[in-house]
C-alpha cells in the first residue's frame, strides 16, 4: 500500500542566504512546482534590489521565527503572481516605498498572517508606500494579525509599473478577509479606491487603524448583486475620514471612529463615516450603518453625498461632530431610508460663518423615510473669541426634505442653538418640507429642558411643516387657495412650493413632488416655542390632521402656540398654552373641524367660523 509523500521542507539561514548556497529565492523556487515549506531561521536577510518572486507556485508556505526573522528589501519583499495556496507567516519585513512590500496579483488562497511590515520613506509626497498591494483577481485572500507601518497598509492599485509601462489593472476579490491587524499608516489603513469589484462574502474585521490623514478605511469598489462586504468591529483613529464606502451595498457596523485626539487642534472637514462614489459604475445596493461609535469628528458623523439605494442607519452614537450628525447632502438621494435609534450629542460648529445650516439628522430625496426613536441633544455653535458676522446660524434637530412619504416618530430633540441666539438665527426641532404625505407622532422637541418661560425671546419652533412665512415670495397670505409660489432657504437647498408642484433645489440635485395630494398628520407630540415663532407651524396645500398634541409657547409672546395653514384641517384634542391666541387657523371655514382643544388664549380662525365649533373647545384653563 503506497504512503503519502512527506511534506518537503527547505531551511534557510542568514549565512546560507548571504553566501548564496541557499537563498530565500532559491528555496522558494525549489518548492514552487510541487509545494512545500520554506523555513527561515532567526537573523537578517538582505534581499537586494529584487523581491522574492513566486510565479505559478502552489501550496507554498514561507514561515519564520517571529520578528527575529527579518527580511530587508530595497524594492519590495515578495511578488506573488499566478499562484495558489501560498502562505507567508511569522517574520518581519522592511522595504522602501518604491514598490509594495508584498505584491499579490492573480492568485487564489493567499494568506498573510502574523507579519511585521515596515515601509520606510512612504510619508507625504514620498513614493507609494503600500505594505500589501492587491491587483487583478484576488480570490480568498487573507491578511490576518499583522503589524503594519507604512503610508498605505493594504491597497488596490489601479496602475501597475511593469516592464511594459503603466497597465490599467482592475481588482476582483472574492471571500476577502482582512482581520486583526494593527495598521499604523500615514494616509490610509485599507484603500480600495480604483476599479475594484467584490463577489461573495468579504470582511474587514477587528483591525486597529491609527494616524491616518486621508481615510482610515476606504472601500469604493462595486459589489455584485449577490455579494456582501462587512466592515465590522474596527477601531479607527483618523484626521481625515474614518470609514469611506461606495453606494453599492456595504455594511458598516460596530466600529469605533475617532478624530484628532488633540483637543486644541483646529476643526477640519473630516467625517466619521462617509458614502461617496467610486470608479466602478453606479451599482446601488442596500447600505447598512449600525452600532458605530463616532466621536471628536471635525465634519459630519455619518455623511451621504451620492445617490444610493436603501439606507439603514440605526443605533449609532455620535458625539462631538463639528458639521452635523447624520446628513444627506450634495448629490445624495435615497430609495427608502430608515434612521432609527441613533444618539447624537454635542454637534458643535466652531465657526458659524463657514456653514449655511447644521442638522442633527437630515434626510433628503427618499421615496419613503422612517425617522424614529432618535435623540438629538446640544446642537449649537461655538464662536471663536472676537468673531463677528458670518451667515445666520440655522440649527435643526431633524430635517426631512423632499421625501415623498415620511414617518417621524418617537424622537427627542433638545438644547438646539446657542444660549443667547441672535434675532436673525433660526432653531428648529423638526422640519418637514416638499413632500406628499407625512406622519409626525410621539416626538418631544424643546429647546431647553427647563420651562419655556425661562428661555427668553429665542428664534425657536419645535415643529415646522412647510416653510417660514418670512421666506415667502408672491404668496397671498389671505387665501390659501389663491395661486402663488412660496420659497424658502433650507440650509444648502431652496424650496419652491406652488399650488400644483413643489421643488427642492440644491447645487447638485433637484426634487419635485405634486402639491395637490398633500397631507400632514401630527399627533401625540410635545412641542415648545419661544417669543418669536410658534411652537408648531403647519403649512400645507392639502389636508392637515392635528390631534392629541401639547404645545407650549412663551407666556408673554404674540405668536400662537399652534399655527395651521391648510386646504382642509381637523384640529382635535390638543392642549395649547401661551400665545395670543393660543391656536391660529388659516383654513377655509367650510373645510375646518375644531373639537375638544384646551387652550389658555383661545382659538382665532382667519375667517368666519361656525360658532358651534368654538363652543366645543375650552379656553382659559391652562
Amino acid at each position: 500500500m503506497a504512503s503519502a509523500a512527506p511534506d518537503r521542507t527547505v531551511c534557510v539561514t542568514p549565512e546560507s542566504h548571504a553566501s548564496g548556497v541557499m537563498t530565500v529565492q532559491a528555496a522558494v523556487d525549489s518548492v514552487a512546482e510541487d509545494g512545500g515549506t520554506v523555513c527561515l531561521a532567526q537573523g537578517v536577510y538582505l534581499l537586494g534590489e529584487e523581491p522574492v518572486r513566486m510565479r505559478a507556485a502552489r501550496s507554498v508556505r514561507v514561515h519564520g521565527q517571529g520578528p527575529g526573522t527579518l527580511l530587508i528589501g530595497q524594492r519590495g519583499g515578495f511578488d506573488i503572481t499566478l499562484s495558489a495556496f501560498v502562505t507567508l507567516e511569522d517574520f518581519a519585513l522592511i522595504s522602501s516605498s518604491h514598490r509594495p512590500g508584498i505584491k499579490v496579483s492573480i492568485t487564489a488562497e493567499v494568506t498573510v498572517r502574523r507579519l511585521t511590515v515596515l515601509i520606510v520613506g512612504g510619508g507625504e509626497g514620498n513614493g507609494r508606500g503600500s505594505a500589501i498591494q492587491l491587483s487583478n483577481a484576488s480570490l480568498r485572500t487573507r491578511v490576518q494579525d499583522c503589524d503594519i507601518a507604512s503610508r498605505i497598509g493594504i491597497e488596490a492599485r489601479e496602475y501597475l509599473d511593469d516592464e511594459g509601462g503603466d497597465i490599467r489593472a482592475h481588482l476582483l476579490t472574492t471571500d476577502l478577509e482582512i482581520s486583526g491587524n494593527l495598521l499604523m499608516c500615514w494616509w490610509s489603513g485599507v484603500q480600495f479606491r480604483g476599479s475594484a469589484a467584490h463577489m461573495l462574502r468579504n470582511t474587514i474585521r477587528g483591525n486597529t487603524v491609527m494616524f491616518a490623514q486621508g481615510a482610515g478605511l476606504r472601500l469604493l469598489g462595486a459589489l455584485s448583486p449577490w455579494a456582501s462586504f462587512d466592515i465590522t468591529d474596527n477601531h479607527v483613529q483618523s484626521k481625515g475620514v474614518g470609514i469611506e464606502v461606495g453606494a453599492s451595498g456595504y455594511t458598516v457596523r460596530d466600529n469605533t471612529v475617532t478624530g484628532d485626539p488633540d483637543p486644541d487642534a483646529a476643526p477640519g472637514s473630516s467625517h466619521g463615516i462617509a458614502m461617496r462614489s467610486g470608479e466602478s459604475g453606479v451599482l446601488r445596493g442596500t447600505t447598512r450603518i449600525s452600532g458605530n461609535r463616532i466621536s471628536r469628528i471635525g465634519g459630519v458623523g455619518i455623511l451621504v453625498r451620492v445617490p444610493t439605494g436603501d439606507l439603514d442607519v440605526s443605533h449609532n452614537t455620535i458625539e462631538g461632530a463639528g458639521e452635523g450628525g447624520i446628513v444627506v447632502t450634495e448629490r445624495g438621494r435615497l430609495a427608502d431610508a430608515v434612521i432609527v435609534g441613533n444618539t447624537l450629542r454635542d454637534i458643535v460648529t466652531h465657526r458659524c460663518g463657514e456653514t449655511v445650516g447644521t442638522n442633527g439628522i437630515r434626510v433628503v430625496g427618499a421615496t419613503h423615510a422612517l425617522v424614529g426613536s432618535n435623540t438629538v441633544c446640544d446642537l449649537t455653535t461655538e464662536f471663536d473669541d472676537g468673531e463677528e458676522g458670518g451667515s445666520p446660524d440655522h440649527r435643526t434637530g431633524v430635517a426631512v426634505l423632499a421625501c415623498r412619504e415620511s414617518r417621524i416618530h418617537g424622537n427627542t430633540v433638545e438644547r438646539i442653538g446657542r444660549a443667547e441666539p441672535d434675532e436673525d438665527e433660526r432653531c428648529l426641532g423638526i422640519h418637514v418640507s416638499v413632500f406628499a404625505r407625512t406622519t409626525i407622532e410621539g416626538n418631544v422637541c424643546r429647546r431647553v429642558p427647563e420651562d419655556v418661560d425661562d428661555d427668553g425671546h429665542t428664534p425657536w419652533s419645535g415643529l415646522l411643516v412647510g416653510d417660514d412665512p418670512a421666506d415667502d415670495k408672491g404668496a397671498d397670505d389671505g387665501d390659501p387657495g389663491t395661486p402663488g409660489i412660496r420659497t424658502g432657504h433650507i440650509g444648502p437647498y431652496v424650496s419652491v412650493v406652488g399650488d400644483r408642484i413643489s421643488y427642492l433645489i440644491g447645487r447638485h440635485t433637484a426634487f419635485a413632488h405634486a402639491s395637490r395630494d398633500v397631507s400632514a398628520t401630527v399627533s401625540a407630540n410635545t412641542f415648545t416655542g419661544a417669543a418669536q415663532h410658534p411652537a408648531a407651524r403647519i403649512d400645507v396645500a392639502g389636508d392637515a390632521v392635528v390631534s392629541a398634541n401639547q404645545f407650549r409657547q412663551h407666556g408673554d409672546s404674540d405668536p400662537a402656540a399652534l399655527t395651521v395653514r391648510a386646504g382642509t384641517a381637523t384640529v382635535t384634542a390638543n392642549r395649547a398654552r401661551g400665545g395670543l391666541p393660543s391656536i391660529h387657523l388659516d383654513v377655509d371655514p367650510r373645510w375646518l373641524a375644531v373639537l375638544g382643544n384646551i387652550t389658555s388664549g383661545g382659538i382665532d380662525p382667519e375667517g368666519d367660523i361656525d360658532p358651534k365649533w368654538l363652543k366645543l373647545n375650552v379656553r382659559g384653563v391652562l
